[in-house]
């Protein structure tokens, strides 16, 4: 069981990349010292994702404990590596703007920004709706950056939950790029699919957009 103290970070932003960050890796529990504000982060980032948390003190401070499964609760996902030929920092300033999504989803017919980090996503799939996207960055040190793209839509049927990560390390004169896909809500088996398609599409053209923008 893994502990991370949340306390040290005053930015929230950073804060809930934090937690993100740490949930993506297979360790089945947290424990997160907390603040006031990291407190209401995890406890939303619990509810997002229907993670487990359960709540305590000691003498050292306020912690909740985070339970997850190894994916995403009742999600489809799947993974790609990418090679690209700049260095972290830069991929990492490009992967910002998430209307790069669509050089390889089609269902995405358009990006708008509502406000910083906050954007708003028109998608037409098997039905057709407005989803807003948060994007959290964060960089570890001069060679890890992480960006993570969160997009959820509720409505009176359903709640639709998806999300991009991007893992980006140095290598060589470069950067490698673990990519993920994940998919919560209806049709997901039918979502499986289109990730495969995503994926394969993103590992043909992203490096040269990344590159070319």
């Amino acid at each position: 069981m893994k502990e991370i103290d949340l306390t040290l970070e005053k930015d929230n932003t950073i804060k809930k990349f934090i937690v993100m960050q740490n949930i993506q890796s297979n360790e089945s529990e947290y424990v997160f010292k907390v603040d006031k504000d990291g407190r209401e982060i995890v406890k939303e980032v619990c509810e997002e994702l229907d993670y487990e948390c359960e709540e305590y003190e000691s003498q050292s401070g306020y912690f909740i404990k985070l339970k997850k499964s190894t994916e995403i609760k009742n999600s489809v996902s799947d993974t790609i590596d990418l090679l690209i030929p700049l260095p972290p920092k830069n991929v990492s300033e490009k992967l910002t703007n998430p209307a790069i999504l669509t050089v390889f989803i089609p269902q995405i017919k358009a990006v708008s920004m509502l406000r910083e980090k906050v954007y708003l996503l028109r998608i037409k799939w098997i039905i057709s709706w407005d989803t807003p996207l948060t994007v959290y960055d964060v960089k570890i040190d001069e060679s890890r950056y992480i960006t993570r793209y969160f997009a959820s839509q509720k409505t009176p049927l359903f709640t639709i939950l998806f999300g991009f990560d991007f893992y980006i390390t140095s290598e060589g004169s470069g950067s490698r790029i673990k990519m993920k896909e994940w998919y919560k809500g209806p049709f997901k088996y039918l979502a499986k699919n289109e990730i495969e398609k995503h994926l394969k599409k993103a590992r043909e053209s992203l490096p040269e957009v990344l590159i070319k923008i």
